[in-house]
């Protein structure tokens, strides 16, 4: 291949998403080795910028850097941090599921991210196990910003259209509507998948996948994992609830992780939110 683009030589191809191929890369003067994105649908421009504008704030051991950002012959490039590793995809399709002690730091690692993330009001919006590298040492590292919004942001999607990936996707992204929430439920689908290495909704059809999915109706992971501990299948339970209000936060998956106690502390919060908005009203 040996293509130069902007004082970087592209060495091999690495994939391909929803708006661009993936290439590693070697910057010419540093030899650093680098992942750049060239964009393949021009009118995803403005996506595109949005991408590397949201990625190059974040600074967290656990998303992935952005290094720049520019245009060369009318195509945006974005140049990122190369993550040497498989996607957790991968791992699970070539390795089968992950023990509950390695499923469980992954899943606090990225819960920071995540925590990260919507402490300043930007939602991934596409978190899933194709999005998620794992360095040699284990480390996950969180990729791939193309469908992240900042809360105040401007709307790139018409109020209402579905973004997302449908098996990862919350019940009320297929209403249009994204929030911190919804990437707290992505990361209860993958929570699911790192322990089974399935998909929680796994139908035949999308029709299927989604009327699944909006009424949280799975297979229990102890069918799949039968030595699953109940921390495990609690935790899923909180994570993968229909109503966002009640879904964990980032925040307090973390809480758990330090303390899985908390698990068995009764759910009052709901009934306590209902009659709150009755007094109110």
């Amino acid at each position: 291949m040996n293509q130069p683009i902007r004082g970087y030589t592209l060495v091999q191809w690495l994939g391909s998403g929803g708006m661009g191929e993936v290439y590693q890369a070697i910057h010419d003067t540093t030899q650093r080795t680098v992942a750049i994105k060239l964009l393949s649908r021009l009118e995803q421009a403005e996506r595109f910028r949005n991408e590397a504008a949201l990625q190059a704030s974040v600074r967290h051991p656990h998303v992935a850097l952005i290094y720049e950002f520019f245009v060369e012959g009318q195509l945006p490039c974005l140049v990122m941090e190369y993550v040497e590793g498989p996607t957790i995809q991968q791992t699970l399709r070539r390795n089968g599921p992950m023990s509950e002690q390695s499923a469980w730091k992954i899943l606090g690692q990225l819960a920071s991210a995540l925590d990260y993330l919507h402490s300043r009001e930007i939602v991934h919006r596409d978190l899933k196990a194709g999005n998620i590298k794992l360095t040699r040492e284990g480390q996950p590292k969180l990729l791939d910003f193309g469908l992240a919004r900042q809360t105040n942001a401007p709307r790139l999607t018409r109020q209402g259209h579905v973004v997302g990936t449908m098996a990862s996707m919350a019940p009320e992204q297929f209403s249009g509507v994204s929030s911190a929430a919804s990437d707290c439920w992505a990361l209860g689908v993958l929570f699911y998948e790192m322990l089974t290495s399935y998909t929680p909704f796994g139908g035949s059809t999308e029709s299927e996948i989604g009327r699944l999915i909006q009424k949280a109706d799975y297979l229990s992971p102890v069918k799949l994992n039968p030595n699953l501990s109940r921390a495990s299948e609690r935790l899923i339970q909180k994570l993968l609830t229909v109503s966002p209000e009640r879904r964990l936060t980032a925040q307090q998956v973390l809480a758990i992780i330090q303390e899985p106690s908390r698990l068995d502390i009764p759910d009052w919060m709901g009934p306590m939110q209902k009659w709150w908005k009755k007094i109110k009203s």
